[in-house]
């Protein structure tokens, strides 16, 4: 089993470079039907985007119709009271793909879901973001109450042939190592 283990952390830390290398700076659009563009990289490549840092995503989203989207309590200093955010998970089925869990909050546009395990309701509903391992293009559908559902790529509307527009995850550390790994200190 350590063996094992070893092989997929050195495979998961061997992908970091092309990740941090292939996100193209013009994947940072988003689409809801009710709330317009919104932009995951605003003031541009240096700016407070989206960042991936060991399984936990920050940073803002901003839209123009609904104003400023968190993606985690570390942003707002919130923590102690409203602990929410965004994780990144493996997806056992999809080698390569991580799903993205967890809420966002904007004060205006209230609570976002990231994915239908986060509120358990994915047998009535299955929807949810993904991330690809390789390109960190993040690709899905997330719901929010008074945005509805919010395309972060043009593959989840079949469009890209008319507007190709979406999102690439900026890592920070870009290793999404589960935390089930660790449970057992590698002795198993």
């Amino acid at each position: 089993m350590r063996r094992q283990l070893g092989f997929v952390l050195l495979a998961l830390l061997s992908v970091a470079p092309a990740w941090a290398e292939t996100v193209q700076p013009d994947r940072r659009w988003v689409w809801s039907e009710n709330g317009g563009w919104i932009d995951g990289r605003p003031l541009g490549a240096g700016g407070p985007g989206l960042h991936a840092n060991n399984g936990v995503v920050s940073g803002w989203l901003y839209a123009a119709n609904a104003g400023w989207v968190s993606a985690h309590c570390l942003n707002t200093g919130s923590c102690a009271e409203a602990p929410y955010g965004l994780r990144l998970e493996e997806l056992p089925q999809q080698p390569g793909r991580l799903r993205l869990t967890g809420y966002l909050w904007s004060e205006n546009a209230g609570w976002i879901v990231a994915h239908c395990v986060s509120t358990g309701s994915c047998t009535d509903t299955h929807y949810g973001l993904e991330v690809d391992l390789l390109t960190g293009r993040v690709d899905g559908l997330a719901w929010s109450e008074n945005l509805g559902w919010i395309n972060f790529s043009c593959a989840s509307t079949s469009s890209c042939v008319q507007v190709d527009f979406g999102l690439g995850l900026l890592p920070q550390v870009v290793v999404p190592i589960p935390s089930e790994l660790f449970a057992d200190g590698f002795d198993s």
